[in-house]
């Protein structure tokens, strides 16, 4: 059976109306962003059901190439089903059970009228025990996939801002840090540059990938502006300047 990570209270309550869905046979339509898990807890209420794109699904039965009848069944995105009274009558002509996947509540209200449970994932910034369960999950598949000895918490990298999807790829980058110095570094910079070089005024297009790493690593070590400016060589008014200009990176 598919796993699926309940530490926070409100992931113990989405998990319990899985449990139910297991038993009972109903249409659900589960809701949240993408990478919180909708995937990991449809195939947990139907553990032995396939998947399915929508949009996919959606030709196959206008061509009259699906051959499906009373199943349960995974839909993923949707809301991307357009042409929706074909859509319903081919459900209801087989006897289709679904299990719903949407990073959207914008669904058409007929689709909507056809579910009797929502269920809404909260994004891991909302789930703190959620998201400590997966960094441990993710560091020990990153230790056994790189063949690399397990490494602290206090030296991975979390980034939860695409959800589980850059939480993984974050915790893989903590090991493959591990291993790279300034060389590499350097050599990975340079890739990145050379291929991003245009136009006539690269030297400040480019300056951020430089400044915003400094500028966050400094004010994350010192607790003032006076000891950032002092550290990095820069007066206090060049170093505002520069916070400014990279809010939305810092």
């Amino acid at each position: 059976m598919q796993e699926y990570i309940a530490k926070d209270g409100i992931s113990k309550e989405i998990l319990n109306s899985a449990k139910l869905l297991q038993a009972v046979e109903v249409n659900a339509l589960i809701l949240g962003e993408s990478g919180v898990g909708k995937k990991s807890l449809a195939k947990y209420i139907l553990p032995n059901s396939d998947v399915y794109d929508a949009k996919d699904l959606q030709k196959d039965i206008i061509d009259d190439i699906v051959i499906l009848q009373n199943r349960a069944i995974i839909i993923d995105k949707i809301n991307e089903i357009t042409n929706i009274d074909v859509f319903l009558k081919w459900i209801e002509d087989n006897s289709i059970r679904i299990i719903a996947i949407s990073n959207t509540e914008n669904l058409n209200q007929k689709l909507k009228d056809i579910f009797s449970i929502n269920l809404e994932i909260p994004p891991l910034c909302k789930r703190e025990e959620d998201t400590k369960a997966l960094v441990t999950k993710f560091s020990q598949e990153a230790s056994t996939i790189l063949d690399m000895t397990l490494i602290s918490q206090s030296k991975l990298i979390v980034s939860i801002s695409n959800n589980t999807h850059s939480l993984r790829k974050s915790i893989y980058f903590s090991y493959l840090f591990e291993t790279i110095g300034e060389h590499e570094i350097l050599m990975f910079l340079e890739k990145y540059i050379s291929e991003n070089l245009h136009g006539e005024n690269s030297y400040k297009e480019l300056s951020y990938i430089f400044e915003v790493p400094l500028l966050k690593a400094s004010t994350k070590k010192y607790k003032s502006q006076v000891q950032v400016a002092k550290h990095l060589g820069l007066n206090r008014i060049t170093l505002r300047k520069k916070l400014e200009i990279y809010k939305e990176l810092l």
